[in-house]
């Protein structure tokens, strides 16, 4: 195929010199087996059971810096924003050079800038270049992204407040479904609060009401409200009255097209902080400051603890009637007009409590506890490398890969979550004292059941093995360590039988959302404003969706099934759920119960395939608590030659493999 002249990059040069090398082996292969050849026999480069060894750990991707160009736009300096606002990972130059879903230059414009975070001045200065040639396109980038330009801010609860409206937030959401929706339909819609720093040198704070209908599928939240000033509100009525009042409405119900719909709140998910502002009550480190039981609380050691047994619990109706007066502040709390439950609504987050409280203080126990725990320096380091030795086989679903237990410091969320259920239980084996590593598994096997959906049968298990964590972690670390967020344990299997698995109602979503939205405020003039005007281009803005299945990384080199037609051949294929990769992370999957590694992805007439080879040996990787086998968690060995087929819609579960002994422990995703 002649190609057009011109400069070519070296990136390309490189791509197609691979590419005509991979056609020409697939055509001497192909002539071979002509010659009455047999077995089509895989480049062993392409894939082994240790593709990437553990010391390219080591080799960690250079940082890039950020040029900024400052003081030369209308609306703010030029922020690195990578796709922010892009529903997936997107795709590459190379994989879709021609996008047909957009109709228009002016609308790739506008999604590029938009996506990549381009400020308008900077999108101005590219329009004055084009106009030239394309006299159709708007001179000034506001015009092109449709910025809001007349918008009400009001003054109250100490600061300045916006309110987007729910119904105007969930629109878009609304008519993607309407056609699915029936008649008198009732949406439940749950709702985050939080607040935000939005400077280092500042005190601004912003308090957005960022909220998710869980009725039918939303990718990301929508900002309800928003709240900027130089602290918290001073009023929690008076910062939710906006919302308050428009949900009154919309729960007497609406009409939307053709249909009476209506909409009432699910569930409201804070940390406990936020929590105790928005719900009047006291705080979490304060006597009766326990929100789901009676438990008055004991100071010890310069902190409020929660030992002892357990309380009766606290329900909607006893907090209405403010039976346990303690409890509360004074006045009606902000909800009193709405359909909701002070107790059952108000769920515990898993994120803050679980990942940020209690899994951090453990670390932070055995890292700078009490002499009786603490582990030795030499210890520490060695558990360290054992986790960084683990990057190359975390899949790509991971926002962070494990660095060392030294940066503890600066662990988000997501890397307490990871450490919690997947590396965790295979680094700590043969590092702990037994019964301080039997106590962590006791949490990390509970937190696995009530994360997954698969496993919510188990919920009432789950629920004995966190009382028996805490339990046994005050006799391990004392009575004065079981605070708030480790005794509010006993309480997260009741959460979960109520309102589904724990990422149902979580802060993860909320959170990686709120970071996205930090990044819309470009300079400290105004910060509600700047926050109004980017959220209308977005909002205008027609944003490409992922396709179901992506395939992408064509190849020649197999392997494939005897006799079985291949019209293309792929090194990954993207779908909504997970990514499969024929490389090292993302190669590792449940067909059935049996743990597998994925060889190569194939097309042909009947759709698309992974071939795929058994593992010889498979036994449970733990059987305290309980046998690990129950979760499909594997310790698995010795890949056999034997190639399988399985269409991709057949594969249950993509698995965490990590390297242990001689062989791997295998986890399924379970977030």
């Amino acid at each position: 195929m002649n190609r057009k002249t011109g400069p070519v990059s070296l990136s390309s040069l490189r791509r197609r010199t691979r590419v005509d090398v991979q056609k020409r082996l697939h055509q001497i292969r192909t002539d071979m087996t002509d010659m009455d050849m047999t077995g089509i026999g895989a480049d062993d480069r392409v894939l082994s059971e240790n593709t990437v060894p553990p010391s390219s750990a080591t080799h960690a991707m250079p940082e890039v810096q950020v040029v900024t160009e400052e003081d030369m736009e209308l609306e703010g300096d030029f922020d690195d924003v990578y796709c922010d606002w892009c529903d997936g990972n997107g795709t590459s130059g190379s994989d879709s050079e021609n996008d047909d879903d957009l109709t228009s230059l002016s609308d790739n414009i506008a999604n590029w800038a938009v996506s990549f975070g381009i400020s308008i001045v900077a999108l101005t200065a590219l329009l004055s270049i084009l106009h030239a040639t394309h006299p159709d396109l708007p001179k000034d980038g506001r015009t092109l992204l449709k910025t809001k330009t007349h918008y009400a801010i009001q003054e109250k609860a100490g600061g300045n407040y916006h309110h987007f409206g729910i119904l105007s937030s969930l629109k878009t959401t609304i008519s993607k479904y309407a056609k699915t929706l029936a008649e008198g339909m009732t949406l439940g819609l749950q709702i985050n609060i939080d607040g935000l720093p939005l400077f280092k040198s500042s005190t601004v704070q912003l308090w957005p009401i960022l909220g998710l209908l869980v009725t039918v599928p939303m990718k990301e939240p929508v900002v309800i409200g928003a709240y900027c000033g130089p602290k918290k509100p001073s009023s929690a009525t008076e910062f939710l009255s906006d919302f308050v009042n428009e949900l009154q409405e919309l729960e007497a119900g609406f009409c939307f097209g053709d249909k009476n719909l209506k909409i009432e709140l699910h569930t409201v998910v804070c940390d406990a902080p936020a929590r105790a502002f928005v719900k009047k009550t006291k705080a979490h480190n304060a006597y009766h400051g326990c929100d789901k039981c009676l438990h008055p609380g004991q100071y010890q050691n310069r902190r409020m603890t929660f030992p002892g047994p357990e309380h009766p619990q606290r329900t909607d109706i006893s907090f209405n009637l403010m039976v346990d007066e303690l409890h509360h502040h004074e006045g009606p709390h902000p909800f009193k007009n709405v359909k909701v439950g002070m107790i059952s609504q108000f769920p515990l987050d898993y994120m803050h409590q679980v990942c940020l409280g209690v899994v951090r203080k453990l670390l932070l126990t055995w890292l700078r506890g009490p002499l009786t725990v603490r582990l030795p320096a030499l210890i520490v380091d060695r558990m360290s490398g054992k986790l960084q030795a683990m990057r190359p086989y975390v899949p790509i679903e991971f926002a962070r890969r494990p660095r060392s237990l030294r940066e503890l410091d600066r662990w988000k969320a997501t890397e307490f979550r990871q450490f919690l259920l997947y590396t965790g239980p295979v680094m700590l084996a043969g590092f702990l004292d037994r019964n301080m590593y039997y106590n962590f598994m006791l949490l990390s096997t509970a937190i696995s059941m009530l994360v997954s959906p698969e496993h919510l049968n188990l919920a009432d298990y789950a629920g004995q093995m966190l009382k028996s964590f805490v339990n046994h972690f005050g006799e391990l670390y004392g009575t004065d360590q079981i605070v708030y967020n480790v005794y509010c344990l006993v309480h997260l299997a009741d959460e979960v039988k109520r309102h589904g698995c724990l990422d149902s109602f979580s802060a993860f979503p909320y959170e990686n959302h709120l970071g996205k939205i930090k990044k819309l405020i470009r300079k400290p003039e105004f910060p509600l404003a700047q926050l109004i005007r980017r959220l209308s281009e977005v909002t205008a803005t027609k944003l490409v969706d992922d396709a179901d299945i992506t395939l992408k990384r064509e190849h020649f080199v197999g392997p494939i099934v005897v006799g079985m037609g291949v019209n293309a051949q792929y090194g990954e294929m993207r779908c909504e759920r997970w990514t499969v990769k024929l490389t090292t992370g993302d190669n590792m999957f449940l067909v059935g119960d049996k743990v597998c590694l994925i060889k190569n992805i194939i097309q042909n007439d009947n759709g698309v395939y992974a071939i795929y080879t058994e593992f010889s040996q498979q036994s449970p990787f733990y059987t305290y608590p309980f046998n690990s086998d129950r979760m499909n968690i594997f310790v698995v060995k010795d890949a056999s030659d034997e190639l399988k087929s399985v269409e991709v819609s057949a594969l249950r579960q993509k698995c965490v493999a990590l390297p242990y002994r001689d062989g791997f422990v295998a986890i399924p995703l379970l977030h």
